[in-house]
């Protein structure tokens, strides 16, 4: 799958490249946060990853834009605080998730930006499109990392949970910001920028609905599951283990995920008439 991805992405930038009249490539370096029933105001903080990755960008005009990014990004969410807060759900449960995500995006410049003396140095943009990503959420446990999705940990696609189907991890999302963007030299652009990537999933995390029997879920997946569906007791022991059918998560609201950092980009053509600076 990720091949595939991977040559999606190769034929998208040759073929922007193939029709270009200006033409600008650079890299991307920012750090993430994930929104989700794992992340709270007592561990947002905590939950700060990192990513970066590849973007090819075509001007169409000297304020619209046609670009493509192939970015890698870790995201993360714990709620395991003894105390996480007004009105947070105590769980106990982490993950960590590494993402391959591949943008489609549309640009609008508020104004041409160059190096000359009377040229405006600086620009702020606004972006939108669609991006395909893939996603892997784990747990660890006793220093080891476990995938979560074969473990089914909320019963997908058990026979007792007829009503819970299993999710995919490679979903089509929708990413979009504004940025403010600097002409540092003839040919260099350094930008900043914030992303908000609203997902169709609520399973970022591996948490949703609600839990399941234990007996149910040790029979079909085995011990394991069991111990990383409900952690609670980890706490304290006077905790008692979830019943089928208690609040798990909040399947009403999708995960998302956000993006801030910087934009580095060269560019290699530029058409002469009229001036683009």
């Amino acid at each position: 799958m990720i091949k595939f991805f991977a040559g999606c992405t190769l034929f998208m930038l040759l073929s922007i490249a193939s029709m270009a009249q200006r033409l600008e490539y650079g890299f991307n370096a920012f750090s993430t946060t994930y929104l989700g029933e794992l992340n709270n105001s007592n561990t947002f903080l905590t939950n700060v990853r990192y990513g970066g990755g590849l973007h090819l960008r075509k001007f169409l005009t000297p304020w619209w834009t046609i670009r493509g990014d192939a970015n890698w990004a870790r995201i993360a969410g714990s709620d395991n605080l003894a105390n996480p807060g007004t009105n947070a759900i105590l769980r106990n449960l982490s993950f960590r998730s590494d993402i391959i995500d591949f943008d489609f995006l549309t640009e609008f410049h508020f104004r041409e930006i160059g190096i000359r003396r009377n040229d405006y140095h600086m620009t702020p943009y606004v972006f939108g499109g669609l991006n395909l990503y893939r996603f892997n959420p784990k747990a660890e446990l006793a220093g080891t990392w476990y995938e979560l999705k074969p473990l089914n940990t909320e019963g997908q696609g058990f026979l007792e949970y007829p009503d819970k189907e299993p999710y995919s991890l490679t979903q089509v999302g929708l990413p979009f910001g504004f940025g403010l963007r600097w002409a540092v030299a003839k040919k260099w652009r350094v930008a900043f920028e914030a992303s908000y990537r609203y997902t169709l999933t609520d399973y970022l995390d591996d948490v949703s609905g609600t839990y399941i029997s234990p007996g149910v879920l040790a029979a079909n997946r085995g011990t394991l599951a069991v111990q990383l569906a409900d952690r609670r007791q980890e706490l304290s022991n006077a905790i008692p283990a979830a019943a089928d059918g208690d609040v798990r998560g909040a399947p009403r609201s999708n995960d998302a995920y956000v993006f801030v950092g910087f934009t580095v980009s060269y560019v290699v053509y530029r058409k002469t008439c009229p001036r683009w600076r």
